[in-house]
């Protein structure tokens, strides 16, 4: 056997060891009849152990949702720290909590725990997290080991749908009586606290920059990444129009830049906090970028974007379907600077 096949099956044989142990800690899950009584829900737990961007903004939907269901609840949410300041001054959340709040969770008291991991793949830490809370009733999708750890469980989807959607399902299912919006008015949110859009403001001045300047945003995991000199291509493309233009991204695509020479005309932002990223976004007349973090949060605050998808589902994750946006669809290749130049073109010629 090969070292590295070796290791791996030490992995997986490590992993369920310690899933075994868990799960004789943890209390074996009693299934209801019926939804739960929203006049006795007064303290919901959000579950979503995730260290993306785009996947708590994804959430936020849910959130808003959970809120309508049971006005007179406290919602909380368990989260990942990386990401915690994407729900910051979120009207719907009480508290944020992270893996630091696991010890004293039960002590919370809650009524109800939704596990908001996605449809297509178990998330052993989520459940974990779910049942770690000690809530009545703890609500998820079934897939993997979800029913060793989740005491009501959801169908996974069984036709396409945006993921916000999906999410939604999961609150669907645990308040299927209240007068809830349809999944057609469901939308992503980011909320800036006092001052902070106006600082943002300030920082998109400081570069030279307007509200008819587009920011181009580098990053993108994978497969989905595409080389500086394509957004180059587009930059310059943008200045000889008569826009102002902004490359932005993280410390992965400042090493990316290290060394290459800048066109005229084009600028190179600072690495920036994820909150001071937004409000600097947020004046912007438009935002290109690939399915990444940045797009859910240009989306959510209503800044047009040109979306790129190239190796993800645009059905699930995009948003071409909302008014001031548009989306650029080319699988399993990255689209050319003509396409893209066409797309953004068009995007910035409407209002």
């Amino acid at each position: 056997m090969r070292l590295k096949d070796l290791g791996k099956k030490i992995e997986v044989g490590g992993k369920s060891l310690l899933r075994g142990s868990l799960l004789k800690l943890l209390p074996k899950p009693q299934p209801h009849q019926g939804p739960p009584d929203p006049s006795r829900v007064r303290r919901i737990l959000a579950v979503r152990h995730d260290a993306r961007l785009g996947n708590l903004l994804l959430l936020t939907p849910a959130l808003r949702l959970l809120k309508a269901a049971f006005p007179e609840c406290r919602l909380d949410v368990l989260i990942a720290d990386r990401y915690g300041d994407a729900l910051k001054f979120n009207p719907c959340v009480e508290d944020i909590l992270t893996a630091k709040s696991l010890a004293g969770l039960r002590l919370r008291g809650y009524d109800l725990a939704i596990d908001f991991s996605p449809q297509h793949a178990f998330s052993l830490s989520s459940a974990l997290w779910t049942a770690m809370s000690g809530a009545q009733r703890r609500i998820g999708f079934d897939r993997g080991d979800a029913e060793k750890f989740l005491d009501d469980l959801v169908p996974v989807p069984s036709s396409r749908a945006h993921e916000t959607a999906n999410l939604a399902s999961l609150v669907r299912h645990a308040a299927p009586a209240a007068a809830l919006p349809p999944d057609s008015s469901l939308r992503t949110e980011f909320h800036f606290g006092p001052g902070e859009e106006e600082a943002g403001g300030k920082q998109w001045a400081s570069w030279g920059l307007n509200r008819d300047s587009v920011a181009l945003f580098l990053g993108a995991r994978a497969e989905k990444r595409l080389d500086p000199s394509w957004f180059f291509d587009l930059g310059e493309r943008l200045v000889r129009s008569g826009r102002k233009t902004v490359l932005m991204g993280g410390p992965a695509e400042s090493k990316l830049l290290k060394g290459r020479t800048i066109p005229d005309g084009i600028v190179v932002a600072p690495e920036l906090s994820l909150r001071a990223f937004a409000a600097a976004i947020a004046h912007a007349r438009a935002v290109l970028t690939a399915d990444t973090g940045p797009m859910h949060l240009a989306v959510a605050l209503g800044v047009p974007t040109l979306q790129l998808f190239s190796h993800t589902e645009p059905w699930r994750f995009g948003y071409g379907h909302l008014p001031g946006h548009r989306l650029l669809e080319t699988p399993g290749r990255h689209p050319t600077p003509d396409e893209a130049w066409s797309e953004l073109s068009a995007l910035l010629a409407s209002r």
